[in-house]
């Protein structure tokens, strides 16, 4: 499905935003029946210590095999995969609202995105944070942002 043919109701910035706080924001807006979008996924941010972000998410692709738990190294199926924590996917209701939210690297959209309030890195007074590229990165994803 390309750009063109999601037809978002809400188009969700994530640039310079906490995962955490924008994933459940979409997850909340998504279970209303709402189809969201969420563009510059490499930019949005995790607070805290980077060493030890980046240890949870080397431990996290570590318990993988080749048979799974497969987790995603690029920046927009991290942020879905967050998404999708906060959703009940194994539910009728939380599978259709995961299936109506797209992640994307970069903004294909042309339209204004809007930031979501309480969401912004800027509120906070802590200055350790990492983006979701450099984690990306990190863990050997392909930098084609």
């Amino acid at each position: 499905m390309s750009t063109a043919e999601f037809d978002a109701d809400v188009v969700v910035d994530a640039r310079d935003c906490i995962v955490g706080r924008v994933a459940s924001n979409v997850a909340e807006r998504a279970l209303s029946g709402e189809r969201v979008a969420v563009v510059n996924a490499e930019r949005a941010v995790i607070t805290g210590n980077e060493e030890d972000t980046m240890e949870v998410y080397r431990k996290r692709v570590d318990v993988g095999s080749d048979r799974g738990p497969y987790y995603p190294k690029r920046p927009d199926r991290i942020f879905k995969r967050s998404i999708r924590g906060m959703l009940p996917y194994k539910t009728t209701n939380g599978r259709e609202a995961f299936e109506n939210v797209r992640v994307y690297v970069g903004d294909p959209f042309d339209a204004d995105a809007e930031v979501l309030d309480g969401t912004s890195l800027d509120r906070l007074s802590n200055i350790k944070f990492t983006s979701l590229g450099e984690v990306s990165e990190e863990l050997g994803a392909n930098v084609t942002w």
